[in-house]
């Protein structure tokens, strides 16, 4: 396991997640080319900045899949700072929710505002907004097979934060982290469903994100590695990082307790909203 050091990353990151806070009052047009310009690029309006850092709000979200909703008049409020468990059986929504905080599934109604960011206000190619500020460990790893640990760990810092100049020390900390170092250069096919989940929760910390998410992190993993996990998801949050994780891991829930958010299966809901 690593030392609490060894997470002092670059905090640069943060300060790019608090632009035009400080900025002084502008007149109406020059706020309004503001915008313009930062919508093109693919960043949020000062119309779509809304909320505390760090925090998460849902409010009324209906949300499925084409079917029956997953969610109907649904609400929630985590704090900045907070670590939340959700829990609840298959078809309850732990996944879909988890999606809809990183914008892969939409809401049909309703507000879903993450680390200031209106979500649900977004186009598909915005969404790096939500990249740049949110790590998510998923459910099915999601590593691309042809690229080293290494590689699945730095693209995606990259393509968020292409300025970055020193994204692969970060990316190689973020696996030694996660204790791979001696097999940041594998390729997924050659690593075990663990080591796999592990280089996707190293892709998901390698920036320090204000708001990490985690789809069932520890469900493929033994025990040692889910400690290990817990224990480095728990040093992010001592640092300030909100924490959601879907899982239903008693191990985890007994051993690492916080709040948790019951879910419920909503009648004719099919088991992908998992």
């Amino acid at each position: 396991m690593a030392t609490p050091d060894a997470l002092l990353w670059s905090t640069a990151l943060r300060g790019e997640c608090q632009e035009g806070t400080s900025e002084p009052p502008m007149p109406y047009l020059i706020r309004r080319l503001r915008d313009t310009l930062r919508t093109r690029l693919g960043g949020p309006s000062d119309a779509d900045v809304v909320g505390a850092p760090g925090s998460i709000q849902l409010r009324n979200v209906t949300a499925g899949y084409g079917g029956p909703p997953v969610f109907v008049g649904f609400n929630l409020h985590i704090n900045p700072g907070e670590f939340v468990y959700l829990v609840g059986p298959s078809g309850a929504g732990k996944s879909t929710l988890i999606r809809l905080l990183y914008g892969t599934v939409r809401a049909q109604d309703g507000w879903v505002l993450v680390d200031g960011i209106a979500v649900h206000r977004l186009q598909s190619w915005q969404m790096d907004t939500v990249r740049r500020r949110v790590g998510c460990v998923f459910q099915a790893y999601e590593l691309l097979p042809h690229l080293t640990a290494l590689e699945n760990v730095l693209l995606p810092l990259q393509l968020a934060h292409p300025r970055m100049l020193n994204a692969r020390s970060l990316a190689a900390e973020a696996l030694e982290l996660v204790g791979l170092k001696a097999k940041m250069h594998e390729l997924p096919g050659t690593l075990s469903g663990g080591q796999q989940q592990r280089v996707a929760v190293a892709r998901a910390i390698a920036h320090q994100p204000r708001v990490l998410l985690a789809d069932e992190p520890t469900g493929n993993v033994d025990s040692r590695a889910s400690a290990e996990i817990m224990e480095l998801f728990a040093q992010l949050n001592e640092m300030g990082s909100t924490v959601v994780m879907a899982t239903h891991d008693e191990f985890v829930l007994s051993t690492y307790p916080a709040r948790v958010v019951p879910l419920q299966q909503q009648p004719d809901v099919l088991d992908v909203a998992s």
